[in-house]
């Protein structure tokens, strides 16, 4: 796969894990900016990973942008983007998804980024699996999105991390992504699974 320049905004646990697990498994140019101007969580995150803090001009030049911010951020998110006609995978998944009949996360950056390619990925992984695959089997990544050719790269640039992209269909089907995010949490927290449980899509015939 051909370098990218890669700029990731949001740097919290899940921001923080996608940078890592980029910088440490791909050969990507790798940028990175908090939520927030100056957020501490960033600068420690990009000096440990030796890469560059992410200005305006770096996320409008940059072939994909990671959107991994809280999603009560993400129209704040979007005002920052204003303009960038690139890939954004969007990350952020609403606590309410499903319950609170607002859009997926993913069709409200689109909405928010009309002259963007939204990619809904990685919405139903916990941070601590994106950080290490593990060793008992690959883990789905469902890749959604209207345009193929942005579904395909964002694929590809899954397998590079050690997961297996799954055709997860159009936009519109980003919500059932997120929400299976939410239930992970739940089989985590509530089920003794622990912050490693995952989803493997498989053919039981």
């Amino acid at each position: 796969m051909n370098e990218l320049k890669i700029s990731i905004l949001g740097t919290g646990d899940m921001g923080g894990a996608i940078a890592t697990a980029l910088s440490r498994r791909t050969r990507h140019s790798l940028r990175l900016r908090g939520a927030q101007p100056g957020s501490t969580s960033a600068l420690r995150l990009i000096d440990a990973l030796g890469v560059t803090e992410a200005s305006k001009e770096d996320f409008l030049a940059s072939d994909i942008v990671f959107v991994v911010v809280p999603a009560a951020s993400i129209e704040e998110a979007a005002a920052f983007l204003n303009g960038y006609q690139g890939i954004v995978v969007a990350v952020s998944v609403s606590g309410s998804v499903g319950r609170d009949g607002l859009p997926s996360s993913a069709e409200r950056i689109a909405t928010a980024l009309p002259e963007a390619t939204v990619v809904s990925a990685f919405t139903s992984i916990w941070s601590n699996v994106i950080r290490e695959p593990g060793t008992s089997g690959k883990t789905s990544v469902f890749v959604s999105s209207d345009d193929d050719n942005a579904k395909e790269v964002v694929s590809r640039l899954a397998t590079e991390l050690g997961f297996e992209p799954i055709n997860g269909g159009a936009l519109s089907m980003a919500l059932y992504a997120e929400v299976m995010g939410m239930f992970a949490v739940r089989l985590a927290m509530d089920s003794g699974y622990g912050r490693t449980i995952s989803f493997h899509a498989f053919n039981a015939g």
